[in-house]
């Protein structure tokens, strides 16, 4: 899987959004409750529901009505 900065990413079925991306480990990173960097390894897919670019995310909402 390849993220970017800004993705969208669907881990135990909740939505979050890439904020850092660390291409020479193969990790990204998410937020937590707290404000701090999770860091996900990209080569782990399995943990991985779902993936979208930010554009996508904002289209889903929009559709939302959010």
């Amino acid at each position: 899987m390849i993220v970017f900065v800004g993705d969208w990413v669907k881990i135990s079925g909740m939505w979050k959004q890439v904020v850092l991306v660390d291409a020479s480990k193969d990790s990204f990173a998410t937020l937590d409750s707290d404000g701090a960097n999770l860091w996900w390894g990209i080569n782990v897919p399995q943990m991985f529901d779902d993936h979208v670019s930010n554009s996508q995310m904002q289209d889903k909402l929009r559709e939302a009505g959010l």
